[in-house]
C-alpha cells in the first residue's frame, strides 16, 4: 500500500520520466527549446542503460567497454577495467536528458550539496517554517494539512520569482569566481535587472 505521508517511497524514475515527458512537450509547444536545470535526485539521474559496478562480472565489464568502443589492454584486471568504466560512463546519458532532447531542450544539473542554487530549497524553507511556527501537531495528517495550506497561501509567484532571482545571483557569483563553471554569463544578465529578492 502506498505511503500517504512520505512521497519518496511512492516516487521513482518511471513516474518522474512520465511527468517530465509531458512537461517537455508542453514547454516545447509554448516556448520552443529551453534550458532545464534540475538537482541530482536519484530519480532524475537514471541511466538509459546499466553501468557496470563492483558487482558486475569481468566479462560483462569487458562487453560494456567494447560496446562503447573503449580501447583497453587484455592485461587489465577487473579493478582497472572498472576504473575505465568510471572514466567513460559519461558516454551514457540519463533518461531525462534523452527525453528532453526529443523536444530540443537542454538539461543541466546543479552540483550536489549546493542548496543555494536550488529554487525548491527556498520554497521548502518557507513551507517548513510555517509548520514549525504553527505549534505542535497532534498527528502527521495535521502536519500534511499545514504543509498544503502553506503551499497555497505562502508560495506565490512573487515568492518563486524571488527565490529564482536569488539562485541566479548565486550562480552568477560562482561563474565570476570559477573559470571552469559551466554557466553562460550572458544568459543571466537579461534576468538580473533587480537585486531585490521578492521573498517573505
Amino acid at each position: 500500500m502506498p505511503n500517504q505521508v512520505d512521497y519518496h517511497g511512492n516516487f521513482n524514475a518511471e513516474i518522474f520520466e512520465d511527468l517530465f515527458s509531458t512537461l517537455c512537450k508542453a514547454l516545447y509547444e509554448k516556448y520552443g527549446p529551453v534550458n532545464i536545470h534540475m538537482d541530482g535526485a536519484s530519480y532524475h539521474k537514471r541511466w538509459v542503460e546499466n553501468i557496470p559496478t563492483s558487482n558486475t562480472k569481468k566479462q560483462e565489464i569487458i562487453d560494456w567497454l567494447n560496446a562503447h568502443n573503449i580501447v583497453f589492454s587484455d592485461e587489465l584486471r577487473r579493478p582497472e577495467l572498472l576504473e575505465l568504466v568510471q572514466m567513460n560512463k559519461e558516454k551514457v546519458t540519463f533518461a531525462c536528458v534523452k527525453i528532453a532532447k526529443q523536444y530540443e531542450h537542454e538539461v543541466s544539473f546543479t552540483p550536489p550539496y549546493h542548496c543555494e542554487l536550488q529554487l525548491i530549497e527556498g520554497i521548502w524553507s518557507v513551507v517548513k517554517g510555517e509548520v514549525a511556527h504553527s505549534g505542535p501537531h497532534p498527528n502527521l495528517l495535521s502536519v500534511r494539512n499545514t504543509l498544503l495550506n502553506a503551499f497555497k497561501k505562502k508560495i506565490t509567484s512573487q515568492v518563486i520569482i524571488g527565490f529564482w532571482r536569488r539562485a541566479l545571483k548565486n550562480a552568477k557569483e560562482y561563474l565570476e569566481f570559477d573559470d571552469n563553471a559551466q554557466l553562460m554569463d550572458e544568459d543571466f544578465d537579461k534576468y538580473d535587472n533587480s537585486d531585490e529578492d521578492c521573498v517573505i
